[in-house]
């Protein structure tokens, strides 16, 4: 029968060593990957100005940069981005390739009317707009339509999108995820 000895004291300091070293670096491991999430894949942003229905100046919201490589967009996603009109947040109305159309305040795309009350409360009566959107870019639009004459302004080139809303985390009370 082998004999077994006890640890000496110098391997059990190390052994103790070893496990806050352990540790350490699972630490640093998740401190790096709650960077990664925070600074690369969703990025938090103060809504700065009432763009979108449901999101008040304060707000603050987690941008999703990283799913615009996963899947497309569709109409009716809100996405943070910079028109000519100005960096905001902003509806997406059209896709490229896609005919944009008001007509008697009634919007069109691509010659089927479409129902975009649930989140704006529409284009004045007078207003008659229309604009192809090229296969590189998107329309985007605020939820208030009332003062919009040029709808060129409001094209983006789809890489320019700086990401898409994903969740509202400030207010606690508003806690809320767009999807």
């Amino acid at each position: 029968m082998e004999e077994y000895t006890l640890r000496s004291t110098r391997t059990h300091r190390n052994s103790a060593f070893r496990r806050a070293a352990d540790i350490a670096v699972i630490l640093l491991l998740c401190a790096g990957l709650l960077a990664l999430l925070f600074k690369v894949l969703l990025v938090p942003e103060r809504v700065a100005k009432e763009t979108v229905t449901g999101l008040s100046e304060g707000d603050l919201i987690l941008v999703d940069r990283f799913s615009k490589y996963l899947s497309d967009y569709k109409v009716g996603d809100i996405v943070a981005a910079e028109p000519a009109a100005g960096y905001g947040l902003y509806r997406i109305a059209a896709l490229g390739g896609e005919s944009y159309l008001v007509i008697d305040g009634q919007a069109f795309l691509d010659d089927n009317l479409i129902d975009e009350g649930s989140y704006s409360d529409g284009w004045p009566r007078e207003a008659e707009l229309y604009i192809e959107v090229p296969e590189d870019s998107v329309l985007l639009l605020p939820d208030e339509r009332w003062g919009l004459e040029d709808l060129e302004a409001c094209l983006v080139r789809y890489n320019d999108i700086r990401g898409e809303v994903r969740l509202r985390i400030y207010p606690a009370d508003k806690l809320s995820l767009f999807y």
